[in-house]
């Protein structure tokens, strides 16, 4: 084994082409890596095949005190199979194209307890290796060590090895440097947590949590801008990105392999340019529609619309105008062609932003430019907008590197694109090193947690004692409910959550009612997955708060829907005493119709499972994957034992799964050992087994 002191190492793995053709660019990076304080190994990729690698990686983590591995060039990518559940959002259809249903993803590589079978390789594009996760394997993620892709985008003119070597050139010369970390920005686009201003301000405060010089040193900063300070919000937000003194862009948005979704509709001060706004919203309808003849009079019958609104749908100029205008809101790969982007780091919260896997991605051209940002994190895939991006994001004030905050923090489907070393001046803090160094010595972590003053820092120790089962739920829901720091009761409730602790009904109760918007948020979130009834007065009290912002209720909607209708509506009924002015009547009454009717439909609905003539049961199961609903456990119990089609008792098998937070997830364990037992079919047999173990043991 390894001395603790040792300087860790960093492989750099790169395809041989890569490295014939741009070998000394390459051996200069190595060697900045190692006068940074690291030891970089370079590892030639003579297999071009996932399973070598990984073994390369995993010996020299027994071995050599391995860090980190950051892959140049052209390494091949393991496209994951039946692992939706490691993901935050991706649930795709697994039986159409697998390029398309299977998830990019180097949690292969870098972390070693995750077990895969391999599959085969894609025929067309041959660096596509399909792996299916393994029933036996841990069902969640937990790196060991952090990677990051180092690959060129395309670009018209350019050749991918120039490219390479510039941006290498660019990160030795920036090694050289040392950059402090002094102004930070965050946006938020169009469309994103329901646009609630509440996760706006509070994430502002947050930032200040994390980063405790914001507000309090001359020349240090924190800048928001938002999708609708301007017409067209994109150019400020490119132009703020060049600014030489930005540190860290934190991009809230949506997201695809090409665009960064910002604003969707121009935005609107003048009656005119609402009218204008308007026009052109109903002739890409128009456009659109498959019957246009049909579209045209239902636009105008139903909205009252002007027939001239319509009539110059197809008009040569007008459709040229309006596909301007739809572009001016958004950042498609073209707007950055020319643009130099100085962030340090940018964090990218989008879907498909960073889909290593295509031959141009457009998170890659953040890095590929004469501009100083280094590395950016991204998703290869679609990503939920209820989450924690910014966990333990304050530690890149410590010094600590890009990848050693990463590996803290990642999904499936997260990545980081460029520089994994790439870290801000930390002063005379050792956290880059002891977060590898100390990371199975829980005497250094608790005495961390008693003694220092930075929320990050604590809240880093939480995790590194969770990690080594040396901090009890009960420690974990007093910090919940007693800690004055925002940041380190997050903490404490998504290890509470990780744990699957029989406290997570108090922690739920905590969250909702912290002052922390996300917090509260997650808290909801968790609610509507969880179904027990002490839950009840907290989640129709929230209901009835005018203080309760949008965001939360969108979460809470899932919960009210897991309770009985009657039982729902009685309770409602008797809060309703309390306040009878808030919600307002009509909205009232449209939340209880909507209730009734959801149960009257998913009771039709799952009362129909095996009749193929009614809604596709392939729906209303693998819909409980999200909704997690308890009510009709029965069915799906039925159907798992006699359903008529084997492929869906699979599906039914695997959401079980996905009741971790479910107060009966007990009751759904104990019936999936007991089908495991006697299950004859071998898929639907495999897939018990992996249910089994995510709702036995947590992540």
């Amino acid at each position: 084994m390894y001395a603790k002191n040792r300087s860790a190492i960093v492989a750099v793995v790169t395809d041989t082409v890569t490295y014939q053709t741009i070998g000394k660019d390459i051996d200069q990076y190595i060697a900045a890596i190692n006068g940074d304080g690291k030891r970089a190994k370079l590892i030639p990729d003579v297999w071009q095949h996932p399973d070598s690698i990984r073994r390369a990686l995993q010996t020299l983590y027994r071995e050599d005190n391995l860090e980190g591995v950051v892959f140049i060039g052209d390494i091949p990518v393991v496209m994951t199979r039946d692992a939706q559940h490691l993901s935050m959002a991706f649930k795709m259809d697994q039986r159409r194209d697998w390029k398309e249903s299977s998830i990019p993803s180097d949690r292969f590589y870098d972390d070693f307890d995750l077990q895969f079978e391999y599959v085969r390789q894609d025929s067309t594009e041959k660096l596509y290796h399909y792996y299916s996760l393994k029933a036996n394997s841990v069902q969640y993620v937990s790196s060991d060590i952090y990677s990051a892709r180092i690959k060129a985008p395309v670009m018209p003119g350019e050749n991918k090895y120039r490219l390479l070597s510039e941006y290498l050139q660019k990160v030795v010369k920036g090694k050289q440097m040392q950059r402090t970390l002094s102004n930070i920005l965050y946006f938020t686009g169009h469309g994103y947590n329901s646009e609630s201003i509440n996760a706006r301000v509070d994430e502002g405060w947050i930032l200040k949590h994390h980063f405790p010089f914001l507000g309090k040193q001359r020349g240090r900063r924190l800048d928001f801008i938002n999708f609708d300070v301007d017409e067209y919000v994109r150019d400020r937000l490119m132009s703020k990105l060049a600014d030489a003194d930005l540190d860290i862009a934190i991009l809230h948005h949506h997201g695809g392999s090409d665009t960064q979704y910002l604003s969707e509709i121009p935005k609107a001060d003048t009656p005119q340019q609402y009218a204008d706004a308007l026009k052109a919203f109903f002739r890409s309808k128009v456009r659109n529609a498959k019957d246009t003849i049909a579209a045209k009079k239902y636009y105008m019958e139903y909205y009252d619309v002007p027939e001239s609104w319509v009539t110059n749908a197809f008009d040569p100029e007008t459709a040229a105008s309006d596909s301007l205008r739809s572009a001016s809101t958004d950042i498609t790969i073209s707007d950055t062609y020319g643009r130099i982007f100085n962030a340090g780091f940018i964090m990218f919260d989008a879907c498909f932003n960073g889909s290593f896997h295509l031959d141009d991605y457009i998170s890659a051209h953040y890095i590929f430019n004469p501009g100083a940002t280094t590395t950016v994190k991204a998703n290869t895939v679609n990503a939920l907008q209820d989450m924690w991006p910014n966990e333990l994001i304050g530690l890149l004030n410590e010094g600590v590197c890009v990848g050693n905050w990463a590996k803290e923090v990642f999904t499936l489907e997260s990545h980081l694109i460029g520089d994994p070393t790439f870290h801000f001046a930390a002063g005379r803090s050792t956290m880059d090193r002891d977060i590898v160094a100390e990371k199975n010595n829980p005497g250094y972590w608790r005495k961390l947690w008693k003694n220092s003053p930075a929320p990050d820092l604590r809240a880093l120790a939480l995790v590194k004692l969770q990690n080594n089962r040396a901090i009890t739920s009960e420690e974990l829901l007093s910090i919940l409910e007693k800690d004055t720091d925002p940041v380190v009761r997050m903490e404490a409730f998504s290890l509470l959550k990780k744990r699957l602790s029989p406290l997570l009904t108090q922690a739920i109760i905590l969250a909702m009612n912290d002052s922390y918007e996300l917090l509260k948020r997650l808290g909801a979130l968790t609610a509507g997955k969880s179904g027990d009834p002490a839950l009840l007065p907290a989640i129709v009290r929230k209901y009835f708060d005018p203080a309760t912002t949008n965001r939360e209720l969108f979460q809470l909607r899932y919960a009210f829907e897991l309770y009985p209708y009657d039982t729902m509506s009685d309770l409602l009924a008797s809060e309703r005493k309390n306040s009878p002015s808030w919600p307002t009547e009509k909205n009232y009454s449209a939340f209880l119709g909507n209730l009734k009717r959801g149960a009257d439909e998913r009771g039709e609905d799952f009362s129909k499972l095996n009749d193929v003539a009614s809604k596709p049961a392939r729906f209303t199961i693998s819909m409980q994957r999200n909704l997690c609903r308890t009510d009709h456990l029965a069915e799906l119990f039925e159907y798992l034992q006699n359903g008529n089609d084997d492929e869906l008792r699979v599906l039914t098998a695997e959401t079980f799964g996905w009741y971790v937070y479910s107060l009966k997830r007990n009751e759904i364990l104990e019936f999936c050992r007991k089908q495991w037992a006697v299950e004859q079919n071998a898929a639907v047999k495999n897939e018990l087994e992996k249910t089994v173990n995510r709702l036995s043991v947590g992540f």
